[in-house]
């Protein structure tokens, strides 16, 4: 089972007041249903999620009486995915003019507040809805529909809770689109998607702590990898200065620097300086351990051109 319908079955369980339930049923109608007034009234609504249709249903008999029936069809012989279609015929023509489904809204949509955006949303998000699972790296939720004006609604009350939703056209349909996962996390939170919520915010920390985790010893790598370069390096240029060179002739400060540097021979920088602070010179700086270090390569250098 996907994602989708992990969250999609999270939500079917939510009771809601009468108001609140015609917001919802109305989302959904607005995205997947077909109204016929040949003959009779008749609303034709279709998804490839039983319980959907079922929950449609249901939210629609809290407030009205009507006459139905479900048919099904395969859509894919090879793995039977099935479409349902829920067909109202009896008591359309109700449901039609009290959500004034000819038109764009309707008064129970234009009297909304913010409390009820959640409602309208998660009939959408049913409806036509998807989200990737949070340990895809690729987070993205959206809603897609050829109802070019239910889209952009929806992304209007989306944006008055800050979710930043974003419209393209994909195949001629309008896609809305969520890319932030807090902000995906947050459409969750406002549609109800309450016991998917611990699941995805607990992927999203895991996946966080991994990468910060995986930062972490890359960067520890480089540095170590670093460290190893510079330390072989001030090596190289000990060993010549000590083969060649009179140490007795050699400045005191460079001296010490050659006996840290070979007591510790694994050390950075950094901790190369601490042993100094502690042992020799309080007062030596980084910037200054570095100049010593460049003053002992500059005179292997010339004692290897003066050999050549």
């Amino acid at each position: 089972m996907s994602f989708t319908q992990d969250v999609k079955n999270d939500l079917l369980s939510i009771r809601n007041n009468d108001v609140k339930s015609k917001l919802e049923a109305e989302a959904i109608l607005r995205l997947s249903s077909e109204i016929s007034i040949i003959g009779n009234f008749k609303i034709e609504v279709s998804s490839n999620n039983l319980f959907v249709i079922r929950r449609l249903t249901s939210l629609l008999k809290q407030n009205y009486e009507f006459e139905s029936e479900v048919i099904s069809r395969v859509i894919n012989r090879f793995n039977k995915q099935k479409s349902f279609t829920l067909i109202i015929t009896e008591g359309s023509k109700k449901i039609i003019e009290d959500l004034n489904l000819f038109n764009d809204s309707s008064k129970y949509k234009e009297e909304m507040n913010m409390d009820d955006f959640g409602d309208y949303l998660r009939g959408s998000f049913l409806a036509k809805g998807s989200v990737n699972d949070p340990k895809n790296k690729n987070h993205h939720l959206e809603i897609s529909s050829t109802n070019d004006t239910e889209i952009i609604f929806l992304q209007r009350i989306m944006n008055e809770l800050d979710l930043n939703g974003r419209i393209t056209k994909r195949n001629g349909y309008l896609v809305l689109y969520i890319k932030s996962q807090s902000n995906i996390g947050e459409f969750l939170y406002r549609i109800g998607a309450t016991s998917i919520m611990e699941y995805y915010e607990n992927t999203v920390i895991t996946n966080e702590i991994k990468a910060s985790a995986k930062r972490t010893i890359n960067l520890d790598i480089a540095n170590q990898s670093k460290t190893n370069d510079a330390s072989k390096e001030h090596f190289k240029s000990i060993e010549i200065i000590e083969k060649y060179y009179d140490l007795n002739k050699l400045d005191d400060k460079l001296l010490q620097t050659i006996k840290v540097r070979k007591e510790h021979p694994e050390d950075s920088l950094t901790e190369l300086l601490d042993v100094i602070h502690d042992d020799y010179d309080p007062y030596l700086t980084k910037s200054g351990l570095n100049h010593r270090f460049r003053k002992l390569k500059s005179m292997a250098q010339e004692i290897l051109d003066n050999k050549q």
